[in-house]
C-alpha cells in the first residue's frame, strides 16, 4: 500500500518518531509537576504512573506509536486529506487511547468508575494528553502533508446521509450489552475475584460488591458507548465500506483502547513474567468484547444501509 509515493513504513516511521517526541517533551513536563504535588494528592499517579522517562518506556512508546500508526494508516485520507484532521487525530488519539481505554487508569472513563483516584489526579492526566495529542497532530499533519505533496485539505468526512442520533443510539446499546454480556461470563470463569484480592494491579480498585458500584458501572457504559460513538464518528464511512469493515472497526477499536495502553517494557525476567500475568487476566475478556461488538455493529449497520438504499430505490 502507498500513498503518493510514501509507503506505509515510512508512515509509521514518521508516526512514532512524533510520537515519541510528543511524549517526552509532556512528561518532562508532567512529571515536574507531579513531584511538585503533595504525596497524599497524587497516589494514583505514583501508582499508575501515567508518565515515565526510562529507556524501557521509550522502547515501549516506540512500540505504541508503531502499533497506533498500523492501526490509523488505513484512515490516511480522511486523516491527511481531509478537513480537520487535527480534530479527528485528537477523537482518535487523547479520546479514544486515553479517555475510552479499556485500562482502568488515570484519565480514562473505567478509571473513573472503578479506581480511587482523585478528580484532580483524573483531569491532570486528561489535560497532558490532551496537550500531547496537540502537538503530535500539529507536528505530524505539517510533515505529512509536506511530504505527500498536499497543500491544502481536498475533502471532508461524509456522513450527510447517516442519522448521527440512530448510529450513536446503536453503537451505545450494543456497547453496553457486549460490556455487560462479556463481563458477566468472564467474571464468573476468569477468577476475577481472587485476582482483585491478590493482585497488585487492583490495588486502587474501589469495591465491587454493592449497587452504588453497580448502578455506576450501567450509567457509565451508557456515557463510555455514547463518547466512543461520536469519537468514531469520523471513521464511520471508511470501514463500512470494505468487505472486511469489520477488521478495521476492530483494529481501530482493539489498537487505540488495548494495546496502546497495554504495551511495557519490563526491567527484569522477574517482572516481565509479572507483567505478562498481570496484562493476561483481562485481554481476553477485552478482547472478546472488542471483536464482538465490532462483527455485530459492523453487520447491523451493513444491513440497516441496505435496507435504506432498496426502501430509496422503490420509491417512484
Amino acid at each position: 500500500m502507498e500513498r503518493r509515493g510514501n509507503t506505509i513504513w515510512e508512515f509509521v516511521g514518521r508516526f512514532t518518531l512524533l510520537h515519541v517526541i510528543a511524549y517526552t517533551i509532556i512528561a518532562l513536563i508532567f512529571l515536574n509537576i507531579q513531584h511538585a504535588m503533595p504525596a497524599a494528592g497524587r497516589i494514583a499517579l505514583d501508582f499508575f504512573e501515567p508518565y515515565s522517562l526510562s529507556l524501557n518506556e521509550t522502547l515501549a512508546q516506540v512500540i505504541i506509536g508503531a502499533v497506533m500508526a498500523l492501526v490509523l494508516y488505513p484512515f490516511y485520507d480522511t486523516i491527511v486529506k481531509g478537513q480537520r484532521g487535527w480534530l479527528i487525530l485528537f477523537a482518535a488519539l487523547w479520546g479514544v487511547a486515553l479517555l475510552g481505554s479499556l485500562e482502568p487508569k488515570p484519565g480514562t472513563i473505567e478509571g473513573m468508575i472503578y479506581t480511587q483516584t482523585s478528580f484532580a489526579e483524573h483531569l491532570l492526566v486528561l489535560g497532558a494528553g490532551a496537550v500531547q495529542v496537540l502537538l503530535f497532530a500539529w507536528l505530524f499533519l505539517w510533515w505529512e502533508k509536506w511530504s505527500a505533496g498536499i497543500r491544502e485539505s481536498t475533502g471532508r468526512v461524509i456522513t450527510e446521509s447517516l442519522n448521527i442520533r440512530g448510529y450513536a443510539g446503536r453503537f451505545t446499546m450494543l456497547h453496553l450489552l457486549v460490556y455487560l454480556i462479556v463481563g458477566t461470563l468472564f467474571y464468573e470463569i476468569s477468577g476475577y475475584e481472587e485476582a482483585l484480592a491478590t493482585m497488585e494491579i487492583f490495588e486502587l480498585w474501589r469495591p465491587l460488591d454493592n449497587m452504588i458500584m453497580v448502578g455506576a458501572v450501567f450509567f457509565g457504559q451508557i456515557l463510555r458507548g455514547a463518547i466512543l460513538a461520536m469519537l468514531l464518528l469520523p471513521f464511520y464511512s471508511t470501514y463500512m465500506k470494505k468487505q472486511r469493515g469489520w477488521l478495521l472497526l476492530f483494529g481501530l477499536l482493539f489498537g487505540l483502547k488495548v494495546l496502546a495502553t497495554v504495551i511495557s517494557v519490563p526491567d527484569m525476567s522477574t517482572e516481565l513474567i509479572q507483567g505478562l500475568h498481570d496484562s493476561l487476566t483481562g485481554l481476553p475478556e477485552i478482547t472478546a468484547q472488542t471483536l464482538i461488538f465490532a462483527s455485530l455493529f459492523f453487520i447491523w449497520e451493513r444491513k440497516k444501509n441496505k435496507k435504506q438504499q432498496l426502501s430509496k430505490s422503490t420509491i417512484p
